[in-house]
């Protein structure tokens, strides 16, 4: 019985054991499946946020490569149609674009209204008044610039009188006159030492030496680099100490190398601290030695003027104000001989403008009686076979004279077309090339480049390329070129998509791929390249880039190299 019982325990233990693991091989099995489901998810998340990137193959082989460029189609040769002023435009006979031959009637004209005399009438009457008025203009008058001058005249000869009694009364005076002179000049001697002296002690404070007075500051300047260069030199030996510190190298030599050079910069401090304080001890006594002589000097000179004060001008005040009057009276002279020429050319240019005046109305008295006398209407007819590029009037419209009613090229002489491109394309075109027109309307135009110029416009690096014109083409027509420059076979050639350019260069984006325990995955590399050719779809390049290798060509957003990608599907 007993043993009936144990044998019953065990088997429940047994069940109970096996229970419990079925159900952690249960949860290890939820585990794994939830952590393969989240990284699938996150990893489709991932992508779903990655830019997604359209490529192509790198080929290799020919390509041609061209200059692209736009013009206006200008005529070689047109002639204006001008027609007299004050005919009013009856009918036009031609259109815009159309064909016009020799002889054929452009328009049908006729004389002015009687308006149009009215107006000249009242423009003559009006010029005659104006010219009138001019003949009664006033003839200059100087009689208060005549006064002047001799008031001015006699001035001067008070002066002059003045002037010779003073020198008839100096005597001992001039001695003390001379002391003053010599005074005052030593005055300004002393005066400009001080400023030199004081500049130069002032830049000795601040270590700028712009200021000072050479003279005075010996070797200074050469100390002070001396200085800064030994500073220098240890600044830039402490950096490598502190560089090999930090890299873990060799700083026990560095640290010597700087101990030294800071010594050698100590030394060159002391040396010209020293020698900039006995200089400036110097200057300082000699700064105050050179004040008191100022003062002394300054007592004689203020003495000397306070006892001549009263005494009345001197002779050379008196000579000193001679020449003044003298000035004043040669510069009212040579204000009136100015005024009179002034005068002359106003009188001789109004003389001129009533001449013109005369002529004008002379004309409009012609104009007057050619008006009166026409009186039929008159045809315009072309003097040239052409194509009308342009019509400046409108029926009923008065033509102005010199205005140009019609324009007309002569197709005869054929169409040019001026293309600006930059210098360096243009090196690679010759006279001569047959370029393809991409607007054209017609198969038969052509444009043949005959000459290659310099763009004279202010700062331009550019080229006029001038191209010959034949076809159906009208004067005015934007023309759109394509200019080949010559073909060859090159090892790497990709769409023009696929180029990038920067501060550092042109460079394109290919793709490198790197397994993962979920898959490849796609990263952009950036690789450096020189354009050598292009053409309107494709660039040939060369760099560490071959025929077979990838090229992005477009994204879904903004890409840079080493960003992870994920490639468009068929």
């Amino acid at each position: 019985m007993s043993e009936n019982k144990t044998v019953n325990e065990n088997t429940k233990e047994n069940d109970a054991l096996k229970r419990k693991r079925e159900i952690i091989k249960t949860l290890l099995i939820i585990f794994l499946a939830a952590m393969l489901l989240l990284t699938f998810f996150s990893n489709t998340l991932m992508n779903r946020s990655l830019a997604e990137i359209t490529t192509d193959n790198v080929t290799s082989g020919k390509l041609t490569e061209r200059v692209r460029g736009s013009g206006l189609v200008e005529s070689n040769q047109a002639y204006e149609v001008i027609i007299e002023g004050g005919r009013t435009i009856d009918k036009i006979h031609i259109r815009n674009g159309r064909e016009v031959k020799k002889d054929d009637v452009m328009f049908t004209v006729s004389t002015g209204s009687r308006e149009e005399i009215e107006a000249a009438e009242n423009a003559l009457s009006a010029l005659e008044l104006e010219y009138q008025k001019a003949l009664l203009a006033e003839n200059a008058d100087y009689s208060a610039e005549n006064q002047a001058i001799k008031n001015a005249r006699e001035d001067l000869n008070t002066a002059i009188i003045k002037r010779d009694e003073a020198y008839r009364n100096q005597s001992g005076a001039e001695q003390a006159h001379a002391q003053y002179i010599s005074d005052k000049n030593e005055l300004t001697r002393l005066s400009g030492i001080q400023q030199k002296l004081s500049a130069t002690i002032s830049a000795m404070d601040n270590d700028d030496y712009s200021g000072a007075a050479q003279e005075y500051i010996g070797n200074l300047v050469t100390l002070l680099r001396d200085y800064s260069t030994a500073d220098n030199e240890y600044k830039a030996a402490y950096e490598i100490y502190s560089q090999a510190v930090e890299a873990g190298g060799d700083a026990e030599t560095a640290k010597a190398d700087a101990d030294a050079k800071a010594a050698a910069r100590d030394s060159a401090k002391q040396i010209y601290d020293t020698e900039k304080s006995r200089v400036r001890n110097e200057l300082t006594v000699e700064l105050s030695l050179n004040e008191t002589e100022m003062c002394a000097v300054s007592l004689r000179i203020a003495e000397y003027e306070a006892s001549v004060g009263n005494s009345g001008m001197s002779y050379e005040e008196c000579a000193a104000d001679v020449q003044a009057k003298q000035r004043i009276l040669e510069d009212l002279i040579i204000s009136l001989q100015k005024a009179q020429k002034a005068d002359s050319i106003s009188g001789q240019l109004s003389n001129l403008d009533l001449e013109a005046k005369k002529k004008e109305m002379d004309k409009l008295r012609e104009k007057i009686q050619k008006l009166e006398n026409e009186s039929s209407a008159t045809e315009i007819k072309s003097q040239y076979d052409g194509v009308v590029s342009a019509i400046n009037v409108q029926p009923n419209e008065i033509t102005a004279d010199g205005m140009p009613a019609a324009v007309i090229d002569i197709s005869a002489e054929g169409y040019t077309v001026k293309v600006s491109v930059d210098a360096s394309k243009a090196a690679k075109l010759r006279k001569g090339v047959k370029a393809d027109i991409m607007n054209s309307r017609s198969s038969g135009t052509e444009a043949v480049l005959t000459d290659i110029r310099n763009d004279t416009t202010a700062g331009s690096q550019s080229k006029i390329l001038v191209f010959s014109v034949t076809g159906d083409v009208d004067s005015g027509t934007m023309l759109d070129l394509s200019i080949p420059c010559g073909s060859g076979n090159y090892d790497a050639i990709v769409p023009k998509s696929a180029v990038y350019q920067d501060k550092d260069g042109y460079f394109v984006l290919t793709v490198r791929s790197k397994s993962s325990p979920l898959g490849n995955r796609y990263y952009a590399e950036r690789i450096n390249v020189e354009v050598l050719s292009s053409d309107e779809m494709s660039s040939a390049v060369g760099g560490d880039i071959g025929m077979g290798d990838y090229v992005i060509t477009a994204a879904s957003k903004p890409i840079s190299a080493g960003d992870q990608v994920r490639i468009e599907k068929d």
